[in-house]
């Protein structure tokens, strides 16, 4: 059976949770080259070692990233880029959750966080992504919810 999938993916959020078994799903099912992009180095290593060992077919590459800075997010894309040539599927997974509390108790500051990565965040990388993809003859989003403050 031919795979479903194929070509090069990019994914934040990568290093747990939702991030990280896409990254497996996606080297199970046929994607080769991934470029796994998560603020947290030590975990994205730990993701990136793991896929090696069960898909040594699988290119894949470690971008520390804060989703938060507009050009940190424009030099992941662009390394990516510059390793595999091309983008034919994005997940952009990165996000927190707030504090669980009601919105009345939730302060300024944590609702400003968790709206900066979790929407502005998306953005900034679909920003970049788009500007690659346009120039291919095949690419795809993966749109994901936002989690709530």
């Amino acid at each position: 059976m031919a795979s479903l999938l194929r070509g090069t993916a990019f994914i934040t959020g990568a290093a747990s949770g939702i991030g990280q078994q896409t990254a497996l799903a996606f080297a199970k099912n046929g994607i080769t080259r991934l470029a796994l992009a998560d603020i947290n180095r030590e975990a994205l290593k730990a993701t990136s070692n793991l896929l090696r060992r069960q898909y040594p077919a699988a290119e894949v590459i470690d971008l520390p990233l804060d989703v938060r800075n507009a050009s940190d997010v424009k030099s992941s894309v662009a390394e990516a880029v510059s390793r595999f040539g091309r983008l034919d599927v994005a997940v952009n997974n990165a996000g927190i959750g707030g504090s669980g509390r009601s919105t009345h108790e939730t302060d300024e500051d944590e609702f400003v966080r968790v709206v900066d990565i979790d929407l502005h965040g998306v953005s900034r990388c679909q920003r970049e992504e788009i500007k690659v993809m346009l120039h291919q003859e095949y690419a795809q989003w993966v749109p994901k919810s936002l989690p709530t403050a």
